[in-house]
């Protein structure tokens, strides 16, 4: 089995459980490959950041793999920002290739929680208009992301089921 992560990460939270998902898979034999997305111009923020989740802007990425067609399933991570998911992970729904089909997993972070509900409900919505099967969600608190124990819990349905 091979699997994409495409993530988001500002402060690194969501980096952390990018990792720790590719090291769990990793001792499971699967090949995992990390896609980080990054804005040509990344503000640095906060608050404008929040301001083009809430207004769904669309930054343009650096350079990035769109085309999905190797893999046999697709991980997606993101802060939670404003109620919604990053801007990075909008412009890649906007130009992402071969997903349709494909078994996919929502992991979003967060710092207060507000909005997490709305933001996966969201991200819902984008991938099963690709024709994608959900079969995993989470919402992990930002700063739990140190906690490899708890990441290890709180994913275990996933890790056991890969």
């Amino acid at each position: 089995m091979k699997i994409a992560v495409v993530f988001y990460s500002f402060s690194g939270n969501t980096k952390r459980l990018a990792s720790f998902l590719k090291k769990k898979f990793g001792e499971k034999k699967r090949e995992v490959d990390l896609i980080e997305l990054k804005p040509v111009r990344e503000e640095t923020v906060f608050l404008k950041q929040c301001m083009q989740a809430f207004l769904k802007r669309n930054p343009e990425l650096l350079d990035v793999e769109y085309d999905l067609k190797n893999y046999d399933m697709v991980i997606f991570s993101s802060p939670v920002w404003a109620f919604t998911f990053a801007p990075c992970l909008h412009s890649y729904f906007k130009k992402v290739k071969n997903l349709e089909g494909k078994q996919t997993v929502l992991i979003l972070t967060y710092g207060s929680g507000a909005g997490t509900d709305k933001a996966l409900k969201e991200m819902e919505e984008v991938l099963l208009g690709f024709k994608t099967k959900i079969i995993f969600e989470a919402k992990i608190p930002g700063h739990k992301t140190k906690n490899e124990e708890y990441l290890g819990e709180k994913l275990k349905p996933l890790i056991e089921m890969v």
